[in-house]
């Protein structure tokens, strides 16, 4: 999939250089490229912060570098020198549905696989952050696409096939997330994701190279 832009996410050695810690994941521009990649000194993992610079909580990841969060714990970006937050993500409601109703037509649709996971989602991205990452601020963005969350089952299985026909036909477009996050802009808005397992975790990690997740299934 193609995107204008420059995806912001994931970084390692470079949130020194830029002066930002994550209570989740680092903090990069991507390579000019229209594709959500990272360039080739970046993907070694992100860098992690020891502790939530907000409370003071020790900062626990799994094994796939995402770090842990409860449903309605905001994550988040923030520049270590003086506590500004620069991106914010928060799943504040996970639920599980057997059906949904069409964005068109008013019809019923079935998952592809067990359930549709519907995330609701508030995200922000602040108006400045070009001045910590670079480039443009119209040319910077976060996904915020179904394509950038995956989940783990109970067994510590992760999956990235989360996506499915009828899952993106699910809700009118006025509850939806929009697909992307730009500088300047708070939203909020639900994601469906077509998932086999009826209990795990979800993770926000578009580049998939650690992020952030969310228990879902009670």
């Amino acid at each position: 999939m193609k995107k204008q832009g420059k995806i912001i996410t994931g970084v390692v050695s470079s949130a020194a250089a830029v002066g930002l810690v994550a209570w989740g994941i680092g903090f990069a521009g991507a390579a000019n490229s229209n594709e959500w990649e990272l360039p080739g000194d970046l993907v070694a993992g992100p860098a992690i912060a020891e502790a939530n610079p907000s409370t003071g909580t020790e900062v626990k990841t799994d094994r796939f570098d995402n770090v842990q969060k409860k449903v309605g714990e905001k994550a988040g970006l923030i520049d270590e020198k003086t506590n500004k937050s620069y991106f914010t993500i928060e799943v504040t409601k996970t639920q599980l549905l057997s059906s949904c109703t069409s964005r068109v037509g008013n019809q019923q649709l079935a998952p592809t696989r067990s359930r549709f996971l519907v995330l609701d989602v508030k995200a922000t991205l602040d108006a400045s952050v070009s001045e910590q990452v670079g480039g443009s601020t119209k040319d910077l963005f976060m996904p915020l696409v179904a394509e950038a969350f995956s989940v783990t089952t109970s067994s510590g299985t992760p999956d990235r096939n989360v996506t499915s026909e009828t899952a993106w036909g699910c809700f009118d477009d006025s509850v939806l997330l929009p697909p992307v996050l730009n500088p300047g802009q708070s939203v909020k808005g639900k994601v469906v994701l077509d998932v086999g397992a009826p209990k795990g975790k979800v993770a926000y990690d578009p580049e998939d190279n650690g992020g952030w997740s969310w228990p879902y299934g009670g």
